[in-house]
């Protein structure tokens, strides 16, 4: 295996790529864990439907100490996958950041996107409209030029509300850069929605031609569900478990 490379120099949230590439060009899709597990569905839908390669991971020391067995070996938390052939770069994490160390991380993110010259960033999310019959899926935009991006994927954008988490901060933080960066946002009903996650992909379907057939979802989302819930409910649980441990400094508050 070729010697590592640590590309952000924040010593506690770094990237580690396995080899030196150049990521001129592409766009980094992200899906970090939020409401209705929809980024991290939808990302690792796509890496095992389409042919990716893992090419890195996030290092950080602000993760929790629980690592998920695949095969015999641990996995990292926060992995990196490219394909060549759609100039893509998919950021998956399982990993709940705790939410003081959120700004922590959406800045490293932004860091190395800036760094390695990706041209387009693309957030997947979910979010909670009140009506689980809502099919649609929102749009967020991190600057004007950005909202070229939604022409024909019917998108509903949001002109006026709140966004909080990773992808807020990074969506502000790219607001005054060259690459144009979106958010698509699934309707989610329950726990760990995999319609709104077949919905984000019938979006990167028609943006990038995939032709992903969204029917298996259902049935391979209900595994992934089980998967990542089992492992988010071990984090929150080992976390309460340390705070119980801690003395008190005063409140705190997490996502």
């Amino acid at each position: 295996m070729p010697n590592a490379m640590h590309v952000v120099q924040d010593p506690a949230v770094r990237f580690v790529e396995m080899e030196h590439r150049n990521w001129e060009g592409y766009t980094l899709i992200e899906g970090f864990p939020g409401t209705g597990l929809v980024g991290t569905i939808t990302a690792k839908y796509l890496v095992e439907n389409i042919d990716f390669k893992e090419v890195g991971h996030i290092h950080s020391e602000v993760f929790m100490p629980i690592i998920r067995i695949k095969s015999g070996v641990p996995v990292f938390p926060s992995r990196i996958y490219v394909n060549d052939k759609n100039k893509l770069v998919v950021l998956i994490s399982e990993q709940v950041i705790p939410r003081p160390f959120i700004p922590r991380v959406a800045r490293t993110v932004v860091e190395w996107i800036l760094h390695n010259g990706i041209v387009r960033v693309i957030s997947l999310a979910g979010i909670q409209t009140g009506n689980k019959n809502d099919m649609r899926v929102y749009g967020i935009a991190a600057n004007p030029e950005s909202k070229d991006m939604f022409k024909g994927l019917d998108v509903e954008v949001i002109e006026d509300g709140i966004t909080t988490g990773i992808t807020a901060l990074m969506l502000l933080h790219l607001k005054e850069s060259n690459v144009k960066a979106m958010s698509l946002l699934g309707n989610v009903t329950f726990g760990a929605d995999y319609k709104a996650a077949a919905e984000l992909i019938k979006r990167l379907n028609k943006l990038f031609k995939l032709n992903l057939k969204v029917d298996p979802l259902y049935e391979q989302a209900k595994k992934t569900e089980q998967e990542i819930v089992a492992q988010l409910k071990q984090v929150q649980e080992t976390q309460d478990q340390e705070d119980k441990m801690e003395p008190s400094k005063g409140p705190s508050y997490y996502a």
